[in-house]
């Protein structure tokens, strides 16, 4: 009789330690390496609602729970971090000049005119003649934020 319970616990123990695994599987989230693809002129910007139509301005947002915001403005994306507390998990954007996409580590950038939403950067490689850090880009962004509060 004590071989059957020790028996009947121990499938117990097997099947309370398969449900807890499946469970954990399930939740898990299997964030991405790289810049997920966009539709382009079909997906909308998660800050500004606008068609993403200019890949030369695109830049996206992942999340460590796995959502993933795509934005038609690298002005947008800083805008939405500005005002949301997100847990980041990597952050992209799309190359001026050129197809590619640059993780944050390797993008810096440059004024340009005209932008999607008027911010009047764009992403280029790290080291590119003339380039700035994200710190200006943000900075330059935020301006432009106050100064279109404060237009007329």
């Amino acid at each position: 009789m004590t071989s059957n319970r020790w028996l009947n616990a121990l499938i117990a123990a097997a099947v309370i330690g398969a449900a807890v695994y499946s469970l954990v599987k399930v939740n898990m989230v299997a964030l991405p390496d790289h810049a997920v693809p966009i539709v382009w002129d079909r997906e909308v910007c998660a800050h500004c609602s606008m068609h993403i139509g200019e890949p030369a301005f695109a830049a996206q947002l992942q999340l460590l729970d796995g959502t993933i915001h795509n934005f038609d403005d690298p002005g947008c994306l800083f805008e939405l971090l500005e005002k949301e507390d997100a847990e980041v998990y990597a952050v992209y954007f799309r190359a001026y000049a050129g197809h590619e996409w640059l993780s944050q580590h390797q993008a810096a950038f440059i004024a340009v005119e005209p932008t999607p939403m008027g911010y009047g950067i764009a992403a280029v490689k790290r080291g590119t003649a003339g380039a700035q850090d994200m710190s200006w880009a943000k900075a330059r962004v935020l301006e432009a934020k106050h100064a279109q509060r404060e237009a007329p």
